[in-house]
C-alpha cells in the first residue's frame, strides 16, 4: 500500500481477513516499510472484505452471523507462488482463489451494504 491519505485507516473501519502467519517472515520487512496496515498491527493476511461494517455496527448478532457464515465453510489450503499488482499495492497471489472469492460472496450476500 502507498503511504498517502487515500490508504490511511479511518476511525471505525473494519475488515475481514484470513491470517497467514507462515508468510510473515518473508513479508514482514516490506510490510513494515510500505504497508500502513502492518504499521497498525495487522498481521500478514489475505483480505476477505475491506472495508466491512463500521465498528459501531459490530455487535453480538454480527459476530453470531459471521460465525454462522464462516462455520459453514471447510478449511482449505492456499499457495503463494507469484506476485500481483494493483494500483498502490504489490501482493502475493493466493492460489487457488475460488474458496476465498466464495467466502467474500457469502459475506456480501449477508451484508450487501458492504460490497467488495
Amino acid at each position: 500500500m502507498a503511504d498517502d491519505s487515500t490508504s490511511a485507516f479511518q476511525t471505525g473501519q473494519t475488515g475481514l481477513i484470513v491470517r497467514i502467519p507462515e508468510a510473515e517472515p518473508a513479508v514482514r520487512g516490506w510490510r513494515e516499510q510500505l504497508d500502513p496496515s502492518a504499521q497498525a498491527g495487522v498481521p500478514a493476511h489475505v483480505t476477505v472484505l475491506f472495508p466491512f461494517l463500521d465498528e459501531s455496527r459490530i455487535d453480538v448478532p454480527v459476530y453470531s452471523a459471521l460465525a454462522e457464515v464462516l462455520g459453514s465453510r471447510q478449511a482449505f489450503d492456499l499457495r503463494f507462488e507469484r506476485c500481483g499488482r494493483l494500483p498502490e499495492v504489490l501482493y502475493l497471489v493466493p492460489e487457488p482463489d475460488t474458496q476465498l472469492r466464495q467466502l467474500t460472496e457469502a459475506i456480501t450476500d449477508r451484508w450487501p451494504e458492504a460490497p467488495p
